[in-house]
């Protein structure tokens, strides 16, 4: 049986990671300004953008548009019910997107018209896919998404990683520090989100305070308020470290970046959790964040996400 693996942009994996493990983009549609392009995790595009906006404060028109779900439809009876016998589609959070349930949606089409498809193409046996929502963001997703891979490299059969993701799920971290709160707070105002209030805005430019947001269960919020971003990563980093030394629950840890990924690893805390991470036979992916995310964030933005039962946020190095 062969099984695959689809995800949206707003999955933080490095290109080279889609590429080898032959992972599926459902693309999200941007549109900024006045131009409009598809995210599809072009690591030169993305860390250009990232580099274009870094200074930039003026609030600017943003939309993001998911993959519909005819598009999602598309995607699968042309090409992924031909190339799989079982596809798991990941998706961000619906909190945050209408993306899994538009797969959700698309999901009784596909089920419904594949036995054609596949019989047209002289492909024997049957297809099936199971929508899963992460229920985070970002690195939240991919830690998740490289699990899936992991698992099928095993020879895992479906319902084995079917159920081991969804056990995860609900133990899956993710934590971000913005070095501005502009953006997070402009866009989070056009959404009605009060996780960053105008009176948290206006303390945090003045006084250099970088607050520390967990993205876990569909809910994203701060879980510590820090002066100056260089500390912040580094409490941000020594949880993450913390975490890896208490045995995580899947062996991979994943890392963002609003720009170029190769500044990650002289960021204040990446060396010691390097250090643990290869003591513990974890792997560490590090990725641009996606234009999708940048766009939310603003450039700049680290995150690190893992898969933990123990661990528990300390606001200390």
């Amino acid at each position: 049986m062969k099984i695959g693996l689809v995800v949206d942009s707003t999955c933080d994996l490095p290109r080279t990671f889609f590429e080898n493990e032959g992972i599926e983009l459902m693309p999200i549609t941007l549109r900024i300004g006045d131009q409009t392009f598809e995210d599809r995790r072009d690591e030169t595009q993305t860390i250009e953008f990232h580099s274009a906006n870094k200074d930039q404060k003026t609030e600017t028109f943003a939309e993001s548009i998911p993959y519909s779900s005819e598009q999602i439809e598309s995607l699968f009876l042309d090409k992924l019910v031909r190339e799989y016998d079982h596809v798991f589609c990941l998706t961000v959070t619906q909190s945050r997107s209408y993306i899994y349930e538009n797969a959700m949606r698309a999901s009784f089409g596909i089920i419904s018209k594949y036995k054609q498809v596949r019989k047209d193409a002289g492909i024997p046996g049957r297809f099936a896919l199971a929508v899963i929502n992460s229920r985070n963001i970002f690195t939240g997703t991919a830690v998740l998404a490289a699990e899936v891979i992991r698992m099928i490299k095993t020879d895992a059969s479906p319902s084995a990683i079917d159920s081991r993701i969804r056990e995860l799920v609900p133990n899956t971290y993710c934590y971000m520090v913005p070095p501005d709160l502009f953006h997070i707070y402009k866009r989070a105002s056009k959404r009605g989100d009060k996780s960053i209030n105008w009176a948290s805005f206006m303390l945090g430019s003045m006084l250099d305070i970088k607050p520390i947001l967990r993205g876990h269960l569909d809910e994203t919020g701060p879980v510590a308020k820090l002066r100056h971003f260089d500390t912040a990563v580094e409490t941000m980093f020594a949880n993450a470290t913390r975490a890896v030394k208490a045995c995580l629950l899947a062996p991979t840890l994943c890392i963002g970046y609003g720009g170029n990924p190769d500044a990650v690893q002289h960021m204040p805390g990446f060396p010691r959790l390097k250090e643990a991470a290869d003591k513990a036979g974890v792997d560490i992916h590090v990725a641009p964040m996606s234009i999708s995310g940048g766009v939310h964030t603003g450039p700049g933005c680290v995150t690190v996400a893992f898969v933990s039962d123990k661990h528990q946020f300390e606001e200390k190095i």
